[in-house]
């Protein structure tokens, strides 16, 4: 039997740049939690999108290392494509944060798969991110 860890990810600010916010949901074998946090400062979208993903890698190395396969969802398809080599990420402000995210997930990287999903169907992660600006 495989245990898989799904992890729902997304960063939200209003306006843009403004106030930011993460939201986490996880779900897996006997496992359901969730995250909203706020950011620190004035963030961009994209930023927020690398703080979400950043947070889910900590989350992952403390809690989940022993999960056979960890999937983690974003509807942000830059961070998806930077995370993941198939896009130069050229925006001095992201490099640092990809490279936080790449130094993180090194003893695990393996183990994730990082993909593209819809909107629609990150309304859970959306829902936390957006609460996370409020807090």
């Amino acid at each position: 039997m495989t245990n898989s860890i799904k992890i729902y990810i997304d960063g939200a600010c209003q306006p843009n740049p403004g106030a930011g916010g993460i939201g986490i949901y996880v779900k897996g074998d006997g496992i359901e939690e969730s995250f909203s946090l706020p950011l620190d400062g004035t963030v961009t979208n994209n930023i927020a999108e690398y703080q979400a993903l950043i947070f889910s890698l900590k989350l992952i190395s403390k809690k989940y290392l022993k999960s056979d396969e960890i999937f983690i969802f974003s509807d942000s398809n830059l961070v998806c494509m930077h995370f993941n080599e198939q896009w130069k990420c050229k925006d001095v402000k992201l490099i640092p944060l990809l490279q936080t995210a790449k130094d993180i997930s090194q003893e695990f990287r393996n183990k994730i798969i990082v993909s593209y999903i819809p909107r629609e169907e990150n309304s859970i992660a959306d829902s936390l991110a957006k609460d996370g600006i409020k807090k």
